[in-house]
């Protein structure tokens, strides 16, 4: 008899430009005993020298595999602690740290960590390199107390390590589309309680193989050599075993799939003649189907066989195992009804058993309700055969605010009892839930759950070659359990659930960076600072250069932005450059550069001078090079205004001069102009040339 009362108490609060805080407090009494489950303080998220930080203190989880695989056959259990946890991550890299006692869960319901004799401390590091290739390392240390572990009787312990480090080297590199390649090499040091007899030295262990993924075919393959120290972590059984993996997968059509797999592995890769050795080569093969009138057919057929013995002295056992499976799924109104065969058959040294079964179950749906049951009818013929019967039900009610759930299984489960073992616990449990108000929820449970599969080394040795997780602690797992629990909510400040609260601080406590740069002038004497031009970073924030030329932006977020010149505020005396904008990445504590430049614009103005009395406000004076001409005001003066450092050639438009007129020398003039310089000055004269008409005598002669 177990008894476990406690309270959990939780929090996560944001904390504008520092992140998001979380605490978790969870302790209980068990068995008159002080015990205490997820207990930590976490701050995720924090912004500083350029890396988003975590920090935790207390429990924590890390994931047991370094990268990403889609392997079916391998499975890697979590890093579970209590101790520190540091963590830094900036865009693809990813670097941590962690030390503390492991921990294990040793209830299904009320999880309390229970710590285990190994302490454990590690290294890690991802980095992803390019668009295609994913690297990372992970260095681990583990040391165990193994006079403490032998008086844990709850657990299994794989090996009598007294200590081991190991180095793992990960990589995920993707060849084309579809294609990846995945490898791994983890170089390991163990240290055993007694000196263990090894006819050659396995320190280091190798998983490699490709990954094709597609519409139409997936393929996956690897080879596995792992030693017995590469990844000793209590609770657990991993290591020591050797052998090829494959699988594919193939669908010529929507409804239709075919697949099949294929593996053969040995363990004792050292060789040691003083331990059991196991060997077993698996091949499996099926096809699904989807029918017309909503029916499903699926049929699989499985061969295993597996050969043990104790030590090199001892003579090798075989067995050889056979499995058949077809169901039929049929769904009509609301029944969804399925109906399966299975025939079993194993010859080994003990003689031959084989099982046959048949089962039918339906699940039925009608509002709010939704009942399930099957029955599995289960012959065993060996020396003493047998029959027997397996039931399953299930029911659910589902209304607003309550909730009434029941799963039951009884009878002799043989399915289960074989290597072919889907499962390694059957759960029985009633249930109810209730919601009043926002805040308030009660939960009541009773649940019994049962170890269906002996943890014999034969089956662990097979089921994790299937990528079949063994629990390594066997703790209530074959008993009857109540479970009851209150939960009260508290709400402050502006809600939202962890993981919005987790993306909305990375979104308000940014990675910052400076973005710096310089505006010069452009003078064929050479560049200068120009003072007071105005730059714009992101059509939002502005700031002007100094006297250097400089500007500055701090506390830029990180990411791609756009700097430019204003030009709608660029004083009047600067004309822009050939570089007036830019975008510019900003990484973070780093300083980003962007420059720009400047034209300084200077202004000419002269004097068109002509007899009194005579308009010259219609004269048209020219500028050259370019296109530009003005006329003078009614007093003769004309500007040209905005004009570049050059040398140009004034001259008057003599088509715009009055009736007479005539320039007088010289009739243009070529001028150098020089931002620095005085505005030049030019002056134009013209005058008026009226013709004489010529007088002609005409003489009329009269005759009388």
């Amino acid at each position: 008899m177990a008894n476990i009362v406690g309270v959990t108490l939780n929090s996560d609060q944001f904390i504008p430009n520092l992140g998001l805080l979380s605490t978790s407090l969870s302790p209980a009494l068990s068995d008159n005993r002080f015990r205490t489950g997820e207990d930590y303080l976490r701050l995720k998220g924090l912004p500083w020298k350029g890396q988003y930080w975590t920090f935790s203190a207390g429990d924590f989880r890390l994931p047991g595999q370094l990268l990403p695989s889609s392997f079916n056959n391998l499975y890697m259990p979590e890093i579970a602690g209590r101790g520190a946890w540091v963590e830094a991550t900036h865009g693809e890299r990813t670097f941590g740290f962690f030390y503390g006692q492991v921990t294990i869960a040793n209830t299904p319901r009320v999880v309390l960590r229970m710590q285990v004799p190994q302490i454990l401390g590690g290294f890690y590091y991802r980095q992803k390199i390019g668009t295609r290739l994913l690297v990372g390392a992970r260095l681990m240390h583990f040391s165990n107390d193994l006079a403490a572990l032998r008086k844990e009787s709850n657990l299994l312990p794989q090996t009598d390590l007294e200590r081991a480090t190991t180095l793992t080297v990960n990589s995920l590199y993707t060849v084309a589309g579809p294609l990846k390649l995945f490898g791994e090499a983890t170089w390991s040091m163990a240290q055993q309680d007694i000196l263990a007899y090894a006819t050659r030295s396995v320190p280091v262990s190798v998983l490699a193989g490709p990954i094709f993924t597609s519409r139409f075919l997936t393929v996956r393959a690897n080879y596995a050599l792992q030693n017995a120290s590469y990844f000793p972590l209590l609770g657990s059984f991993l290591g020591d075993r050797q052998g090829p993996y494959g699988e594919v997968t193939l669908r010529p059509m929507r409804r239709l799939e075919f697949y099949g797999s294929a593996s053969a592995y040995r363990n004792n890769v050292a060789e040691d003649p003083t331990v059991a050795t196991f060997q077993n080569s698996s091949e499996s093969g099926g096809f699904s189907v989807q029918l017309p009138a909503k029916v499903s057919l699926n049929a699989q057929i499985t061969l295993l066989d597996l050969s043990t013995r104790a030590n090199d002295a001892s003579p090798w056992n075989t067995s050889k195992n056979q499995q058949e499976l077809a169901a039929v799924t049929k769904q009509f109104g609301r029944h969804s009804l399925r109906l399966a065969a299975r025939d079993f058959k194993q010859t080994s040294i003990s003689g031959y058993q084989r099982q046959r079964s048949a089962e039918i179950g339906d699940n039925f749906r009608v509002g709010h309700l939704t009942l399930g049951a099957g029955i599995r009818l289960q012959r065993s013929i060996s020396n003493e055969s047998f029959s027997s019967v397996f039931y399953r039900g299930s029911a659910q009610l589902s209304l607003k605010r309550f909730s009434l759930y029941a799963n039951f299984e009884t009878g002799n489960d043989l399915q289960n009892k074989t290597l072919f073992a889907a499962n390694t616990v059957s759960t029985t449990i009633f249930g109810a839930n209730l919601t009043v108000g926002k805040n308030w929820e009660f939960q009541l449970e009773a649940y019994r759950n049962n170890l269906v599969t002996a943890l014999n080394p034969e089956s662990i040795f097979v089921l994790q070659g299937q990528g079949v997780f063994i629990p390594g602690t066997l703790a209530a797992l074959n008993q009857w359990s109540t479970y009851f629990r209150v939960s009260r909510r508290f709400h402050w400040g502006k809600g939202g659930a962890l993981a919005d609260l987790a993306r909305y601080s990375l979104g308000q406590a940014p990675l910052k960076g400076t973005v710096e740069g310089f505006v010069m002038e452009r003078l064929t004497s050479g560049d200068r600072p120009a003072d007071g031009v105005p730059v714009v970073l992101d059509q939002d924030r502005t700031a002007s250069t100094d006297a250097e030329g400089r500007f500055r932006f701090a506390g830029v977020a990180e990411g791609s932005h756009k700097v430019e010149l204003a030009l709608q505020e660029l004083p009047a005396e600067f004309d822009p450059g050939k570089n007036t904008g830019n975008t510019i990445l900003v990484y973070p504590s780093k300083l980003s550069r962007a420059d720009f430049d400047v034209i300084r614009l200077a202004s000419l103005q002269g004097k068109v001078s002509g007899p009194e009395g005579v308009a010259v406000d219609g004269i048209v004076i020219r500028m050259s090079p370019g296109d530009r001409y003005t006329t003078p005001d009614s007093d003769g003066n004309f500007y040209f205004y905005n004009v570049r450092e050059g040398t140009y050639t004034l001259a008057v438009d003599e088509k715009s001069l009055p009736e007479f007129a005539s320039m007088k020398q010289p009739d243009k003039f070529v001028v150098a102009v020089h931002p620095d310089g005085q505005p030049a000055a030019v002056s134009f004269g013209f005058q008026i040339h009226k013709p004489e008409k010529p007088i002609r005598k005409v003489l009329q002669k009269n005759s009388f």
